[in-house]
């Protein structure tokens, strides 16, 4: 067997590895470099990188009222950042080239609360005519 060739059981293990570093790393670097509103906080919930580490996408949810009016204008806002942010990951990624950035926005965290309330509403509903006939 060649050096050169990879086992199936490695492949991939190195995207995953340089995702979690970025994946640790961006809370701060958002905090310190991107000027969010006061009234946003960002929740970084993934980061999914190509297979030669070129291309990284960076999915975020927003915390908070009125989530989903917030998102747009903050993704707008993260991808004109991208080139600071890109930056600062390049001074603490260990790295010949980094991967271009975009960021993207998760309403999964959005759709679990939104589905998470109904469930409570059904469950409080059926309460009372629980109640009622006991």
């Amino acid at each position: 067997m060649s050096s050169m060739h990879r086992p199936d059981s490695a492949k991939g293990k190195r995207p995953q590895r340089v995702a979690a570093e970025i994946l640790r790393d961006l809370p701060e670097i958002l905090r310190k470099h991107v000027n969010l509103p006061a009234d946003v906080m960002v929740s970084v919930t993934d980061v999914e990188l190509t297979e030669d580490l070129s291309f990284a996408r960076i999915f975020f949810s927003v915390i908070g009222d009125q989530e989903a009016e917030k998102s747009a204008r903050v993704e707008r806002l993260l991808n004109s950042k991208k080139g600071i942010v890109r930056h600062e990951l390049a001074q603490r990624l260990v790295m010949r080239q980094h991967p271009d950035i975009r960021f993207v926005y998760d309403s999964t965290p959005a759709r679990a609360a939104r589905i998470e309330e109904l469930f409570k509403q059904i469950h409080g509903e059926s309460n009372p005519q629980r109640e009622e006939k006991a």
